[in-house]
């Protein structure tokens, strides 16, 4: 269970979060909608504590994310941020095992636990056979599907994704969120930002819309993506239909 209580975050003396009160049940895909600029990568950095709020409180299973030490919280919490380049030519095999730096001692080496879980991630992303390719020399679908499994070989509970989809082909979209639907049945937790609002409409068990830093609406897909809704947060209309008993969003001005 995650609860976001009151969040107030600035940046460079500007408001960016602006009293946000959620909460996210366990074991489900959360999506977090809402135009450019509302919050949504904001709300996730200061989620697994990459940034600060200046008030509120974020709780982790009955406790204080302030109170779980970085390195502890780390093994909890993982983000796969919306920037995937990497600065050094390392290999996918290197990316995937900083997921598992949490839970090593200091100047500890991988134990035959990390590489079993390292291999595990890189097939459970279908990438197994690019671990020795450098990171830089990969597809934008392939490179973002590595930062996935760096994220997985953290065996973190809760896993926060920026725009996972974002500039993907069809066949990368598909892979991912055949993970994400893997992941959930396996028990993590899920939190989703994206800008497909169809993606979001068909696989998110629950919709968070942010506005102007503050909290629009949070609960069910059905209700989330309301005409009137869609109309204030967004400023274009929404139908649905249905085909084979799948709702398809069509939005128009």
């Amino acid at each position: 269970m995650l609860d976001v209580n009151t969040l107030h975050f600035s940046l460079d003396e500007q408001k960016i979060l602006d009293g946000i009160s959620v909460r996210f049940e366990a074991r489900k895909i959360h999506g977090i909608i809402g135009p450019n600029g509302s919050g949504k990568s904001s709300l996730l950095k200061n989620i697994c504590r990459i940034w600060e709020p200046q008030s509120g409180s974020i709780v982790i299973n009955g406790i204080d994310s302030r109170e779980i030490p970085r390195k502890e919280l780390s093994t909890l919490v993982t983000l796969v941020p919306q920037n995937t380049n990497i600065g050094f030519p390392l290999s996918v095999f290197e990316i995937v095992s900083m997921g598992r730096n949490p839970h090593l001692g200091r100047f500890e080496g991988l134990r035959h636990k990390d590489r079993e879980i390292i291999e595990r991630a890189l097939q459970q992303t279908n990438i197994h056979h690019l671990k020795d390719r450098n990171i830089n020399e990969l597809s934008g679908g392939e490179g973002q599907l590595a930062i996935i499994a760096r994220a997985l070989a953290t065996e973190a509970s809760l896993i926060l994704l920026d725009e996972p989809t974002s500039e993907l082909d069809v066949k990368h979209t598909l892979e991912i969120v055949a993970i994400l639907d893997e992941l959930k049945a396996q028990g993590k937790t899920i939190l989703l930002a994206i800008h497909d609002l169809n993606l979001a409409r068909k696989f998110c068990d629950s919709i968070t819309i942010l506005l102007r830093g503050k909290l629009f609406y949070s609960g069910t897909p059905e209700d989330a993506f309301a005409e009137e809704n869609i109309a204030e947060v967004f400023e274009v209309h929404v139908r649905e239909f249905k085909h084979n008993d799948t709702t398809f969003l069509d939005f128009y001005k």
